[in-house]
């Protein structure tokens, strides 16, 4: 396996809110970060034309990248029909053709139990190819509107050092201020009691699904 981490996520924001710090903690360790986005989030201002917002989820996205030192890649799946487009051959090809250029030695995407349907779509699909593509590098589920625990090997990453780059980046999706403010205290909240769960100040909780 190659030195490096891959994320497959909803929208642009899934991962930072998900991950953000320990993926911050892993290229600080050198690790290239990945991150695959099946929508733009083109949907979440209704007032606003779909383009527009498209493009102010790219740019925010390219900041991201900078600080993180990733890189992203789109898919273009339209939001809230990412459980139908997925069924195309052609998306769960493109799964396997960055899985097999990129070799990650981890992959982290959406967990099941996410109540959000766009959510739930991408890790059945991301979950399903990979089973048939046979990838035998480890893979976990992260939270992100999860309200019930899952029946599954947990893991704990203390992102003490790195929490507070996690929310710099969250603070970069200004297009996203009413949906992301919301989960600020559960995100805060979360992190200090998965922390409690490591002896650290602040950690993130993952399933372990392989």
């Amino acid at each position: 396996m190659a030195n490096s981490i891959m994320v497959f996520c909803s929208h642009s924001d899934d991962e930072i809110i998900g991950v953000g710090g320990t993926l911050a903690k892993y290229r600080k360790e050198g690790k290239e970060i990945v991150t695959v986005i099946f929508s733009y989030g083109e949907k979440s201002h209704p007032h606003l034309k779909e383009e527009v917002i498209s493009e102010a989820r790219q740019r925010e996205t390219e900041d991201i990248d900078k600080i993180f030192g990733r890189e992203s890649i789109f898919l273009g799946l339209e939001e809230g029909k990412i459980r139908e487009e997925s069924n195309n051959k052609n998306i769960r090809e493109q799964i396997k053709v960055l899985v097999k250029r990129y070799r990650p030695e981890k992959i982290f995407t959406h967990s099941e139990s996410d109540p959000h349907p766009d959510h739930k779509a991408v890790n059945h699909v991301v979950l399903s190819t990979l089973r048939k593509a046979k990838y035998h590098g480890d893979i976990y589920t992260f939270e992100v509107w999860n309200i019930l625990n899952e029946n599954k090997p947990v893991i704990y990453i203390d992102i003490s050092e790195t929490f507070n780059l996690k929310k710099r980046a969250l603070k970069k999706f200004k297009s996203q201020k009413l949906s992301i403010y919301p989960l600020w205290f559960p995100m805060w909240l979360r992190a200090k009691s998965y922390g409690k769960k490591c002896s650290c100040k602040y950690a993130e909780k993952f399933y372990k699904i392989q």
